[in-house]
């Protein structure tokens, strides 16, 4: 990758920007944050969308909006992401694009979002505060239940997390502090830089082991073809012993839909938290809505928040236009 930086030269000097974004206030916070760049707002869906965007040669973006039209951009050197997903977006590239553009993701804010979603998760099942709320909603004061389905506390409580990232790290930690048992799977064998909050560290080739051993499996693994229906087929067979709730935070298609409703109705796993899917937005049709044992949100578990994107993109455009290797920058061939 290091002969795809930019050298440092008067071409690097970035005096136009062009933002594809349904994030509100970002152009804002982007014209505070590098008063000398003027930034040219393109609203998703407009006429001159595609017109706008082939003059571009930096391009800020959400993955689902410019990124359809990267064939038609010729003139494009950098595009930097809103999110940190790439998938919807390399499946645009041109040969040319792949060997040339710069691709960097948003990333390194998302870890305390997504450890306070999975800990807040995890608290909600296992005090089962929906049956309460609906007990609310019914006026009913019903203790007799909570004897019978009594709550486990966290240190009894044991988590495995798939992908050991940033964001895994920070999941990692939070359960720690609250005295949870944590299992970490990577992508490398144990090295030094495995943090001290995770008690067992290990590899995909150990995922049977992991699977067996924890109440909560919470995948955070981005979508490569390396991660690409991991769990798919009877690979949670694995689980039926423990009977873990599983957690995903990372893609949706680190499992099929049909593979993942099969090992729910074998009770493999006691259930599902879920926040991404493998197709999004969740068809209407789909079983996962009225499975009893499965909780869906719509893809909110860390937001992209504009002064944090600002402020990565005017730390990434100082880098930039002194030739320097970009954060977050995107190995197209690895797919992270």
């Amino acid at each position: 990758m290091a002969s795809r930086f930019p050298r440092r030269s008067v071409d690097n000097c970035v005096d136009v920007v062009h933002v594809s974004s349904v994030i509100r206030h970002l152009k804002d916070h982007l014209s505070k944050r590098c008063p000398h760049v003027k930034f040219i707002d393109v609203p998703v869906g407009c006429s001159q969308e595609v017109e706008m965007l082939q003059e571009a040669k930096v391009i800020i973006t959400d993955p689902n909006t410019a990124p359809c039209h990267l064939p038609t951009l010729t003139k494009l050197k950098w595009m930097q992401l809103t999110w940190a997903g790439i998938d919807a977006v390399t499946k645009h590239f041109t040969t040319e694009q792949k060997q040339s553009l710069l691709l960097t993701r948003f990333g390194g804010v998302f870890g305390p979002a997504m450890a306070q979603y999975v800990i807040g998760q995890i608290i909600s099942w296992e005090r089962n505060f929906p049956k309460m709320w609906t007990q609310q909603k019914e006026c009913k004061w019903d203790r007799e239940w909570q004897h019978t389905d009594c709550y486990r506390l966290m240190p009894q409580l044991s988590i495995g997390i798939l992908g050991l990232g940033d964001i895994g790290k920070a999941v990692a930690k939070a359960c720690k502090a609250l005295g949870m048992k944590v299992w970490g799977i990577g992508r490398r064998e144990r090295s030094a830089d495995v943090p001290s909050f995770v008690d067992h560290y290990t590899t995909a080739s150990s995922l049977p082991e992991v699977l067996q051993s924890c109440n909560y499996i919470c995948n955070i693994l981005p979508s490569t073809p390396a991660t690409k229906y991991l769990l798919s087929g009877n690979v949670l067979e694995s689980c039926k012993d423990n009977h873990p709730v599983l957690i995903n935070v990372g893609r949706g298609d680190v499992i099929d839909e049909k593979s993942l409703v099969h090992a729910l109705n074998q009770g493999w796993i006691s259930g599902a938290i879920l926040d991404v899917f493998e197709v999004e937005p969740l068809p209407k049709e789909s079983v996962l809505w009225n499975m009893q044992q499965v909780v869906i949100t719509p893809h909110v578990s860390a937001l992209s928040f504009p002064h944090e994107v600002a402020e990565l993109f005017a730390e990434n455009l100082s880098l930039y236009e002194s030739g320097k290797k970009l954060q977050f920058l995107v190995d197209l061939e690895q797919g992270y």
